[in-house]
């Protein structure tokens, strides 16, 4: 029988379970197999259970090298051509390819600036080869040097600094600051995207799910919700933190909407705690307190801002404000809400006290 994995024809073989003393049982292996990854009698091999399977890798084995090219046909944007190289990084290429056209105008200023951008968003990206008309880049990335949890509590640290940064900038009218914020956003989607190769890599090698201490493909998508929404808080930090250009001296509702800050950057610690302990009664307290915080921002933004008595201006920053601080709040809560969806996955017995 065959089945089709990657595009490529497999075979699947019948192999019989036979007793060997009193408690152990073998298997023979495909000689093809054996012969393919080079090994002989008294090698050893690495079995892994996963989910009710045995996956048997040899223990030197190279993973699947994945070689990527991008052909730019016509003169679009650079942002459209690196929006495409990222796709390709998260989706795990090892080597990336860019081609141009040759009759593309301005190629070394399109190519230059290229390098440069990748350099700074994408981590362990370095380029090997150019020429005119083309830029060869590798990701080098041990994922052994950055495990899961410590790059995710780097993200962590990033973000909760951008958000504190941005309500403080906001409340003291501090645009040195605010600028400050907004230049910390290319480390958090550097961190972001670096997280989500991890995730993909664990989902095409079982061998990495295992280095990087994720139990089976569905904490992978749990944990991708995780550095999706850490990645979108700190992009409404960089909201706020750019509203501050525009505040004016006087603001009516801003130390009010400064203690509201105070709470949400609150909420999102402890809901990243509870996901470091996987603690589903924290988690819980973290959703609950969220709605309890999206009631308090609706009251203020209809009660005090829409219906306020104050100015044009500041009612428009405003607004704009609070629409970022309820969506950080609901990103808070979705990330405790992954908590037990994780925690759930590990345990098939959840008691509820």
């Amino acid at each position: 029988m065959y089945i089709t994995i990657d595009g490529e024809e497999s075979m699947v073989e019948k192999r019989k379970i036979q007793k060997t003393g009193s408690s152990s049982y073998i298997i023979t292996l495909p000689k093809d197999w054996i012969d393919t990854m080079g090994l002989r009698s008294g090698d050893y091999v690495l079995v892994y259970e996963h989910e009710g399977k045995l996956v048997i890798t040899p223990p030197k084995v190279e993973a699947k090298r994945r070689i990527g090219e991008i052909r730019v046909i016509e003169p679009v944007d650079n942002e459209e051509i690196f929006r495409v190289l990222v796709a390709m990084y998260l989706a795990g290429y090892d080597t990336i390819k860019v081609g141009f056209n040759p009759e593309i105008k301005g190629l070394a200023k399109r190519l230059s600036d290229l390098k440069n951008y990748a350099r700074i968003k994408l981590a362990g990206l370095e380029v090997v080869d150019e020429s005119y008309d083309t830029i060869t880049m590798k990701i080098l990335l041990d994922l052994r040097e950055l495990p899961l949890i410590r790059a995710l509590r780097r993200l962590h640290l990033i973000v909760n600094n951008m958000l504190k940064d941005s309500i403080e900038a906001f409340y003291r009218n501090d645009k040195g600051l605010a600028d400050a914020v907004i230049q910390r956003d290319d480390e958090a989607d550097r961190f972001h995207f670096m997280i989500v190769r991890q995730l993909a890599l664990a989902l095409l090698d079982i061998r990495i799910m295992y280095e990087l201490k994720i139990n089976n493909p569905v904490e992978t998508i749990n944990y991708r919700i995780v550095a999706r929404n850490l990645e979108r808080i700190a992009d409404h930090a960089v909201n706020i933190a750019k509203r501050t250009y525009h505040r004016p001296e006087k603001c009516v509702l801003c130390e009010e909407t400064y203690r509201i800050g105070l709470k949400i950057i609150d909420l999102f610690n402890k809901a990243m705690d509870s996901l470091y302990k996987l603690s589903r009664r924290e988690a819980e307290e973290a959703i609950k307190t969220s709605s309890e915080i999206v009631s308090l921002i609706e009251t203020t933004l209809i009660n005090k801002i829409l219906l306020g008595n104050i100015e044009s201006k500041e009612k428009a920053l405003l607004t704009m404000i609070y629409d970022s601080l309820r969506r950080i709040t609901r990103y808070s809560s979705g990330i405790a809400e992954a908590t037990l969806n994780i925690k759930a996955n590990r345990n098939n017995i959840n008691e509820i006290k």
